[in-house]
């Protein structure tokens, strides 16, 4: 059965759309979904000026995918808006 991403405030689930991701070290890199996987619900992100051999699979709805913004916020020193909660996501499948 062929998912549907979900409405993520800043992410754009299209091949190309540019978001932040964390890698496997808990490090924040600006990165773009490379690949779409509609049956199992999981994008191929690839970390931006790093080798496709670090390309990893994530589950859409993973709370180590955030919109580019963030990274603009924090510069700012604004937060994230009170009561958003990246605890609640789990990847099905």
């Amino acid at each position: 059965m062929r998912k549907h991403p979900p409405n993520r405030r800043g992410i754009s689930f299209e091949v190309g759309a540019q978001l932040e991701a964390r890698d496997r070290l808990k490090n924040w890199y600006p990165a773009h979904i490379e690949e779409i996987d509609y049956e199992e619900g999981k994008v191929l992100i690839h970390f931006k000026r790093w080798n496709h051999r670090y390309d990893e699979w994530f589950c859409w709805d993973s709370p180590y995918l955030r919109p580019l913004e963030k990274i603009q916020l924090r510069k700012e020193g604004l937060h994230e808006e009170e009561g958003s909660s990246q605890n609640s996501f789990r990847c099905s499948g």
